[in-house]
């Protein structure tokens, strides 16, 4: 099989509001893991609810737990802990549930192409909307800083702030002094490259490469080089965005990641983050996931109704000719388990 060019079609500046949805009863459903062992001793990791942040932080070092994020927007913190800690947790009746820390992955690296075109945003370009005023959170590998990307048509610097939550687990004092300008790097790539389907605002052609090439950008780091983040590390920025999403006038978030389905959507504690920041204002936008194309393939956060999930195509190479452009063999499918209907777009 020719391999396939995997593509985000640009809806970044898509405002979405779901008025109401029909819950129908899944006939197997999908069980948590067994506990996900990141460091290889006798140490798990893990995230751990409460009734409120500070309950759940206290009810860990008690238990003789290492605190390794505050995730106040579920109520809960990121922890490290041996099994028999875990063992006490468990019957803590101040504690709401123990979370495995899973693992979610970046969508597949994708090749260059004339997305303004492909997404018919040209026609938005010409009669002037170009996302200014519109900051765009995107949520991945961090960024590789280029003139196109940090820069607006109008040579206006867009990068609003940049946030590492990597860092910030393994130097809790790394943002101490309040300072979200210093760069966050890219190893991966993914990021950037996300990055630039969005917002790139170099001309080409008479064109611009980027979706919303006017729009302001914040950078939020949480996957590493191997395209890997940690479900904490994903929660503790998205904690972030919610909290600063005045501050910086955060309206979209891009979430180009996917994660196994372990639970119903709203069980998930990657989910529960994601529908603060909906229920916060902002519109997320998530990947489907390239697990398909079977049915039931959405991952999380793509299988949350609350956000617009966004499938993948190919245009076969050939991006000035439409007639040939079909959804991609790996594109992930619905239903979800719970009933919905995915992908959006």
């Amino acid at each position: 099989m020719r391999k396939e060019r995997k593509r985000t079609i640009g809806t970044t500046l898509v405002a979405l509001a779901i008025l109401g949805v029909a819950l129908v009863s899944s006939p197997n459903r999908p069980d948590w893991p067994s506990t996900f062992v990141t460091d290889r001793s006798t140490k798990l990791q893990v995230i751990v609810q409460a009734r409120d942040m500070a309950t759940a932080a206290s009810a860990v070092r008690a238990a003789g737990g290492e605190i390794l994020h505050e995730l106040d927007i579920i109520d809960a913190v990121g922890a490290r802990l041996t099994a028999t800690a875990k063992a006490q947790l468990e019957r803590d009746d101040r504690v709401r549930k123990i979370y495995d820390d899973g693992l979610a992955r970046v969508a597949g690296p994708s090749l260059p192409t004339e997305y303004p075109t492909l997404s018919r945003a040209q026609s938005l370009h010409a009669a002037g909307f170009k996302g200014y005023g519109v900051t765009v959170a995107v949520l991945d590998t961090g960024l590789w800083k280029h003139s196109d990307l940090i820069d607006d048509t109008a040579s206006r610097f867009r990068v609003k702030a940049q946030y590492d939550t990597i860092l910030h687990r393994l130097k809790p004092d790394a943002y101490k002094d309040g300072d979200y300008k210093r760069d966050v790097g890219d190893v991966s790539g993914h990021g950037t490259h996300v990055t630039g389907v969005l917002l790139s605002a170099r001309p080409h052609l008479g064109k611009y490469n980027g979706v919303a090439p006017d729009a302001g950008l914040v950078v939020v780091k949480a996957f590493a080089p191997d395209g890997h983040g940690l479900y904490s590390d994903v929660i503790r920025g998205i904690n972030w965005i919610v909290t600063n999403r005045t501050t910086y006038n955060i309206r979209v978030l891009n979430c180009s990641f996917s994660a196994p389905v372990r639970s119903w959507y709203w069980e998930d504690p990657l989910n529960q983050a994601i529908m603060k920041a909906w229920q916060a204002g902002i519109v997320v936008v998530a990947s489907a996931g390239n697990g398909g194309p079977g049915p039931m393939s959405v991952g999380v956060p793509g299988n949350n109704p609350y956000v617009i999930t966004v499938g993948s195509m190919t245009d076969s190479y050939t991006p000035s000719n439409g007639s040939d452009d079909r959804l991609a063999s790996f594109s992930a499918a619905g239903p979800t388990y719970e009933g919905f209907v995915k992908p959006d777009v």
